[in-house]
């Protein structure tokens, strides 16, 4: 099958073989199941399943170093963001199932590689993002370096950086001591509930949450902002005339705290409403 014909239930069916092939490694590990509830989300596009597979793909690579597999070079170019189909998010999730197909081998897991299930036509991409959450959960109990703050800031600060692009400028917000993860994921749910709009009053629909997970660990806030950095990378690509963002930059490193994902998350939430 061709990319060109991969459609959202075949990225659903993908998506769960993905999910029970983590849970092996998870149990492997010793390592309980994430029982929290879904989170429920309505409206998604290929774009944004294309952003958390790419979150999914950060976090079983981390996996794959601490358990002794050599890292793997992500072999496909990113799509024309708006153009991103099914197809590019099949891409992805192969590449993840190929690390976890090595972490499996290194690990000695011997019960059969997880059945593929039957195809659910009417399943949307909606399904592929909740699912695709649901591993990068369990890729968080799995490992033994967990996402941190500091991993969170620097997809913010990436953001942040297109957003000034976008003519988004702002002060940089007060620091707030004590801040919790929570504090973050809502502020970034501020913050997409925004991009929604202004992508909307460019003709082009958004994902929408009507949920937040309980007890917001840093690597749910990754998984937000990996989303949040895609759409603000979508709304460059439909911008006449925007500044590029270039890799070489320099990126922002070192040791953070909630408070300081916080603040950039209150500072990106203005930016955003500098766009309009």
């Amino acid at each position: 099958m061709s990319n060109a014909d991969v459609r959202p239930h075949h990225c659903y069916a993908r998506a769960q073989r993905l999910l029970a092939e983590v849970g092996l490694i998870r149990d492997e590990l010793g390592r309980s199941q994430d029982t929290r509830p879904a989170v429920e989300i309505t409206d998604a596009n290929p774009r944004e399943c294309y952003f958390e597979a790419l979150a999914t793909w950060h976090k079983v690579d981390r996996l794959a170093a601490e358990v002794g597999v050599s890292s793997t070079r992500f072999a496909h170019a990113a799509p024309p963001l708006t153009e991103t189909t099914p197809g590019h998010v099949i891409e992805v999730i192969d590449a993840v199932l190929d690390q976890v197909d090595a972490i499996r081998q290194r690990l000695g897991i011997k019960e059969a590689t997880a059945a593929e299930p039957a195809l659910e036509t009417n399943r949307q991409p909606s399904d592929v993002l909740v699912t695709l959450i649901r591993v990068n959960r369990e890729l968080s109990r799995s490992l033994e370096r967990p996402f941190t703050p500091g991993d969170v800031y620097r997809v913010v600060a990436l953001a942040s950086t297109y957003a000034a692009r976008l003519g988004g400028t702002a002060t940089l917000a007060p620091f707030e001591r004590k801040r919790k993860p929570k504090d973050c994921y809502q502020r970034l749910t501020a913050c997409h509930a925004a991009l929604a709009a202004t992508i909307a009053k460019r003709g082009h629909a958004a994902m929408s949450a009507r949920s937040q997970p309980t007890d917001v660990l840093p690597g749910d806030v990754y998984d937000l902002a990996c989303l949040v950095l895609g759409e603000l990378t979508f709304l460059h690509a439909l911008t006449d005339k925007a500044q590029p963002v270039h890799a070489f930059e320099p990126a922002a490193t070192g040791y953070r705290l909630p408070g300081h994902v916080d603040q950039l998350a209150r500072t990106l939430e203005a930016q955003i409403a500098a766009i309009g």
